[in-house]
């Protein structure tokens, strides 16, 4: 009976350490299949982050471009006001200087009829 009892012995040990061995390596195939779908959540997060970034690169770009392109537009709009503006006032120059006379009555006559709106719409009131 002694023969017996070591004979299961050795048979429970032997059991004992397959099963071991069983759950080591499953164990070990449940972390490298863990690891490897990580690893390929990482490399997605980090492709999406690029594009992400490729995206918003290319719309600031779009962006200071459109801006820099109504900035030049101001700046032509507001240099031909600016010369148109020296042109009227160097004609009005010139006019009042040739034409003393008219000009002083045609500011005068326009003086008038200004004062005559302002008044009319004081009365009004």
């Amino acid at each position: 009976m002694l023969k017996t009892i070591e004979r299961t012995q050795g048979e429970v040990d032997s059991l004992i350490d397959r099963t071991r061995d069983a759950v080591t390596t499953a164990s070990d195939r449940a972390e490298h299949g863990i690891e490897t779908a990580a690893g390929h959540v990482v490399d997605r997060a980090h492709d999406a982050g690029e594009k992400l970034r490729a995206t918003v690169d290319s719309a600031s770009a779009g962006a200071h471009r459109r801006v820099a392109g109504a900035a030049q537009s101001i700046d032509r709009g507001y240099s031909r006001v600016q010369s148109d503006l020296t042109r009227a006032a160097t004609s009005a120059t010139d006019y009042v200087t040739s034409h003393p006379g008219k000009a002083l009555l045609l500011v005068a006559g326009a003086g008038f009829l200004l004062g005559l709106l302002a008044r009319g719409r004081r009365s009004n009131s």
